[in-house]
């Protein structure tokens, strides 16, 4: 068991819930992202994505390329 005190608990690792991981890292807080699915959360399983940011291809892609490392 883990019996470390965390400053921040994200609930979700959606893209909501990573951005608010990576802020409050740079913030040099101590982070946990809890996900009780896969990494990206709903828009990993999503199939045809459209304009959003950070997106490299122009003309769409699916939610696996979006959140491939």
């Amino acid at each position: 068991m883990d019996n470390k005190i965390y400053d921040v608990v994200i609930l979700g690792a959606g893209p909501a819930g990573l951005a608010a991981g990576l802020y409050a890292g740079r913030s040099r807080l101590s982070v946990l992202i809890l996900e009780k699915g896969i990494d990206g959360g709903q828009i990993a399983v999503t199939h045809d994505i459209e304009n959003y940011p950070g997106q490299s291809k122009v003309d769409g892609m699916t939610g696996q390329e979006l959140v491939a490392p």
